[in-house]
């Protein structure tokens, strides 16, 4: 199962998601995570993380190319593989794409995010014409109980519908603890189960889970 954390908007929470989720997923799962951003920032997080060898780990490559989705083949003894593709459109990010199963699609409470994202909005729905992918948006480094989040969402759910996409119920509010986490080469759930982050966090890898229970059991009846 392929998972892309994606969006040409930058500074959205694309690599902390990604490397949290591979994190979690480790735990009992046979992993993958590509870099595909030329910053190598979950390339670094993976590195720090090998010198603690209590920790459950996966493996890292960086791929920076536009080939993503042709060498996603090469990869089939993983479970699961998260792609953290960087925030500009190029063609990697839209082979990133293409080689998607489910894209998530991080966006940070604001109007100017929401016109950020129109135009992954649109690159979405014209690989989906190609790919047959589940979309899910994912509100991050959000502020709770304010009057923006409530607007930002409303204004997301229009979009939603325009383009035939999800929103994750679950939410990932802006806190500390994710930026200090990465020092430690640890998901918040790791540094700190009983944390408001660690429960937000698996929160929407819960979601994420259940999507792919959902989606093997289909796959299994089908056959």
């Amino acid at each position: 199962m392929v998972i892309t954390i994606g969006n040409q908007k930058g500074g959205v929470g694309k690599t902390t998601i990604a490397t949290n989720l591979a994190c979690l997923f480790a735990r009992d799962r046979h992993v993958l995570l590509i870099d595909a951003d030329t910053q190598q920032s979950s390339a670094d997080f993976h590195a720090t993380r090998l010198e603690n060898e209590s920790l459950p780990q996966f493996t890292c490559v960086a791929i920076t190319k536009q080939t993503i989705h042709k060498d996603i083949k090469n990869f089939s003894n993983f479970d699961i593989v998260i792609i953290d593709v960087g925030g500009r459109d190029n063609a990697v990010f839209r082979s990133a794409i293409l080689a998607s199963d489910y894209l998530i699609v991080p966006i940070t409470p604001s109007q100017y995010d929401i016109w950020a994202t129109e135009d992954t909005f649109q690159i979405i729905d014209e690989a989906k014409t190609i790919k047959d992918m589940k979309v899910y948006i994912v509100l991050n480094q959000v502020i709770p109980n304010t009057k923006i989040v409530r607007e930002v969402h409303e204004a997301l759910m229009e979009k939603a519908e325009q383009y035939d996409l999800n929103i994750f119920k679950s939410i990932l509010s802006s806190r500390v603890a994710f930026k200090e986490a990465i020092s430690f080469g640890v998901s918040v759930a790791e540094k700190d189960e009983k944390s408001k982050a660690s429960a937000e966090l698996l929160n929407l890898y819960n979601d994420i889970k259940q999507l792919l229970y959902l989606q093997t059991n289909h796959r299994e009846m089908q056959i």
